[in-house]
């Protein structure tokens, strides 16, 4: 009965929402105090590749930044909500550069059209164009935008954050719990 009943709670917890319609998942591993060089390779060579559209698949970067937690934002040019948060995703960036890998997700866009959008919101990341949005579908959005995915440093999905982030203090929030798995 005892397991049961802990069955039953792990199922709530998971399939839980918060109160801003984001789905909630387990908290993240906490991350380690010290990155090790070889992550700080890999956050390095994704700053690299700062403000730029890359091709290739999300599940690729996300295997380039393995054991390196990573924030993954699903953008688009024509995306009012994504214009309005995209100035925290940078901020964040920069906060976090040493431990935490950003990467951009510009799903059903037209590559001209986002390329002008970096233009006038230039980030610290690269984005992989995703023209079909199958690549964001392939980690569980592509259904609404913007949509922000987090990674633990074990590489596990943490957290599908449907919808734009209304404040900076909200993302970092998420950031802190669900990339670095810091508990307060």
């Amino acid at each position: 009965m005892a397991a049961i009943a802990g069955i039953v709670l792990v199922a709530f917890v998971v399939a839980a929402k918060r109160d801003d319609g984001a789905s909630v998942a387990a908290p993240a591993a906490a991350a380690p105090d010290v990155v090790a060089p070889e992550a700080q390779r890999q956050v390095a060579a994704n700053a690299a590749q700062a403000n730029r559209l890359i091709d290739g698949t999300i599940q690729d970067k996300l295997a380039q930044l393995k054991g390196v937690p990573v924030v993954v934002n699903q953008w688009a040019s024509w995306c009012p909500p994504c214009q309005q948060e995209f100035p925290f995703f940078e901020q964040l960036a920069r906060r976090y550069a040493e431990r935490v890998a950003f990467v951009g997700l510009d799903s059903k866009d037209d590559r001209g059209d986002a390329r002008s959008f970096l233009d006038g919101f230039p980030v610290s990341y690269p984005s992989v164009f995703d023209a079909t949005a199958a690549e964001a579908r392939s980690i569980g959005g592509g259904l609404g935008w913007p949509t922000t995915f987090f990674y633990d440093h074990t590489g596990r999905q943490t957290l599908i954050h449907r919808g734009a982030y209304t404040s900076r203090a909200a993302l970092q929030a998420d950031v802190e719990r669900y990339a670095l798995g810091a508990t307060s």
